[in-house]
């Protein structure tokens, strides 16, 4: 089965097809498209789970980050003045990737529909 007419794979899709691959006893697996094969679908299980690793620390390191910015603030000597309130960058900046997130989501939802 090969391409539709007119179709370009991108530099991503070469780049990724070109990345070696390897089952759960790393031993490497072929490059080509099986997906009814046990070793390629354990090469793409390594692949997913490698990929929700890296999700799983980022996520870590954003709440860590997040919560020493707001939560761990130093103390204030007497008598000095405080910004005005109003500021919270990262707090604003948080909610609306939420709601951009919850909004493809949304979306995404309605299409399959």
């Amino acid at each position: 089965m090969g391409a539709p007419p007119g179709y370009r794979p991108s530099a991503w899709v070469h780049l990724l097809h070109q990345l070696p691959r390897a089952d759960f006893h790393l031993r490497p697996v072929p490059s080509g498209f099986a997906p009814r094969d046990q070793e390629y679908q354990q090469a793409l299980l390594l692949v997913t789970a490698l990929a929700g690793l890296g999700l799983g620390l980022t996520l870590i390191f954003i709440a860590v980050y997040l919560i020493r910015f707001c939560c761990c603030r130093p103390p204030e000597p007497p008598g000095a003045k405080s910004p005005p309130p109003g500021g919270g960058c990262v707090t604003w900046s948080c909610i609306a990737a939420l709601l951009c997130r919850h909004w493809h989501w949304f979306l995404w939802q309605q299409r399959d529909q």
